[in-house]
């Protein structure tokens, strides 16, 4: 059962993954056409030549048509987010008082916010744009998430003051900081979307010290890779969703981490 659950996760996930791909492209090239077609000469993608993975191999990465090469990005977009997907269902930090239906409904939304993720992550790394629809959205997946699991996991008569201050908490070391930090130095240290990407993260882990280690991850990052490419300007919205993944599938060890 789980194989096939892994199967049909991966499956999901690349068609996810070419859809991230696609629609970061075109909302680059401000095309608004219904269909996939090639960008090189414009000739509509029929369904057997957008299948996930397989007509990407099939014609070896390039237009029927025109025969230009269509690049390795979709085929690794498509790898990628496949093996993300069979990732969360095995990594999944189930409560211990979860039930199935919770869990199903909020590894849903998770990997719905996932692929919102996917497109602002790639949008921001070439271009350092974050795109406020998507943005939008990924906010409201969160805010669902986090509804949920206070109706499902912690229930809603378990929701108590402490679980209120280590949201709020979460909420000022993350948003609030980056709020803050956008205004001051007028978006010279972050961008005006990074502290909306903060407050994404900071609704679905709705723990401050969860909250603190996303911070800390993503500056660790932010700091190796600035060591790298000392010459290119770093988008930090990438750099908070590594972070965020981070911390979300290593939650429960850092948790009793604290608690120790």
């Amino acid at each position: 059962m789980e194989i096939l659950i892994s199967v049909g996760l991966f499956v999901l996930g690349a068609c996810m993954g070419s859809f991230v791909c696609c629609q970061v492209w075109r909302m680059r090239k401000g095309d608004k056409s219904r269909w996939s077609h090639c960008f090189s000469c414009g000739k509509r993608i029929a369904w057997y030549d957008n299948v996930p993975v397989v007509s990407w191999l099939v014609l070896r990465g390039k237009c029927r048509k025109c025969g230009k090469k269509i690049g390795v990005a979709e085929i690794l977009s498509e790898v990628l987010m496949g093996l993300v997907f069979v990732g969360v269902w095995w990594l999944w930090p189930t409560a211990a008082n979860d039930g199935e239906a919770g869990t199903v409904a909020l590894m849903a939304v998770f990997l719905a916010m996932l692929v919102g993720m996917a497109v602002l992550f790639i949008y921001d790394m070439w271009w350092r744009e974050l795109p406020v629809g998507y943005l939008t959205f990924c906010v409201f997946c969160a805010t669902l998430y986090l509804s949920l699991k206070i109706w499902w996991v912690l229930g809603v008569a378990q929701f108590s003051w402490g679980n209120l201050w280590s949201l709020a908490g979460a909420l000022l070391i993350l948003p609030g900081l980056y709020f803050v930090l956008y205004k001051v130095s007028r978006e010279k240290w972050v961008g005006s979307g990074d502290w909306l990407v903060a407050l994404m993260v900071a609704l679905v882990l709705a723990d401050w010290w969860l909250a603190l280690v996303c911070v800390f991850v993503a500056n660790l990052l932010g700091s190796v890779v600035g060591l790298v490419g000392k010459k290119r300007k770093l988008a930090f919205g990438p750099l908070l969703i590594v972070g965020f993944l981070v911390v979300f599938f290593a939650q429960n060890w850092l948790v009793g981490l604290i608690n120790l």
